[in-house]
């Protein structure tokens, strides 16, 4: 999968989850930043702490992924 496909998955994860995509990612309740992704100075947004699930489920279902 693409990463863009990827970034879309993880951004629709991460609002299901009641979390702002584009807010700095914190690590206050459940969701925490454990390391930081390769190419982020700054803090990172709130979708990087799917971005794992994000690429699994798009390996798992591609057929679902291809059409988002």
């Amino acid at each position: 999968m693409d990463e863009e496909r990827i970034m879309r998955i993880a951004r629709a994860m991460c609002r299901a989850a009641r979390l702002d995509p584009d807010k700095p990612a914190g690590n206050k309740g459940p969701f925490t930043m454990s390391m930081r992704e390769p190419g982020h100075d700054g803090p990172q947004p709130a979708w990087m702490l799917f971005r794992k699930d994000a690429t699994t489920f798009a390996s798992r279902h591609r057929d679902v992924a291809a059409q988002l």
